[in-house]
């Protein structure tokens, strides 16, 4: 049964079964023996592997930007792709200053909360329009203990934010209903997923009011599906939007675009 499966994968399934860390794990494997009670606990995790559905969805969290988030099926599990967002925002954004953060869609909450980690000073608001979202990502809001330095809402896009932020970040849904996907990614919720026939519906509903939510030296991040960087950068431009950046991830595809207010 574990021939399909990756050994990195099977050691963090053993791990959750013993209660031990994977790195435990990989120090003891040769000497591990298992109960009955234990053995099938760890069957049935890895017959749920072999049918598609992610590790994070089995163990119930993911590892982002060094950090452990809680997550699940209401949440898009964090990607690799998204810590571009995280090195981008770093880079314009000095570990010392006293920011106000804007997260458009935050799902676990793994942007806004790992920007609060690396930003010690800053301070933060978190939008989901689903509710069971915003409980997954309020566990990880106590779990780093960020509780007095953020607060989540429930809004459809920033319909009730008000004021200004110095950054504001967004990972929006940007596959377009017509493309397939393979069984693992489809395990994610289907709105955090598919935006309309093209991909683009939410950075038409998002984008018209980023400009009055920044400050006048306050900067955008938009993470944003392969190829698409022309598309937002047009719908960016008709709002009163500059363009200051585009970051590629790991693979070389433009991943994240940075705007400012065009005053």
């Amino acid at each position: 049964m574990t021939k399909l499966i990756e050994p990195s994968e099977y050691r963090l399934l053993l791990a959750a079964v013993l209660d031990q860390s994977a790195e435990w794990v990989f120090m003891h494997l040769p000497k591990l023996s298992l109960t009955d009670l234990q053995k099938q606990y760890l069957d049935s995790l890895l017959e749920r592997r072999l049918k598609g559905e992610p590790i994070a969805k089995i163990l119930g969290y993911k590892e982002f930007y060094g950090r452990r988030f809680a997550t699940g099926t209401n949440t898009l599990d964090p990607r690799s792709d998204s810590e571009t967002l995280i090195d981008a925002v770093l880079q314009y954004f000095p570990k010392n200053g006293a920011y106000k953060i804007l997260d458009l869609g935050l799902g676990t909450g793994c942007l806004l909360f790992t920007l609060l980690c690396e930003l010690p000073l800053a301070t933060g608001i978190g939008v989901d329009c689903s509710h069971e979202a915003l409980n997954v990502a309020k566990k990880n809001q106590d779990y780093l203990q960020l509780v007095e330095r953020s607060i989540c809402i429930q809004s459809s896009w920033s319909d009730a934010v008000k004021g200004e932020f110095d950054i504001i970040v967004c990972n929006p849904p940007y596959i377009g209903t017509s493309e397939i996907l393979d069984t693992s990614t489809m395990y994610d919720p289907y709105g955090a997923l598919f935006s309309g026939q093209t991909g683009l519906e939410a950075y038409q509903q998002v984008i018209p009011r980023l400009k009055d939510l920044l400050k006048p030296s306050g900067k955008v991040f938009l993470e944003i599906g392969k190829g698409q960087e022309l598309c937002v950068e047009k719908i960016a431009l008709k709002c009163c939007l500059q363009s200051y950046g585009a970051f590629p991830d790991l693979s070389g595809t433009i991943r994240v675009l940075c705007y400012t207010r065009n005053i």
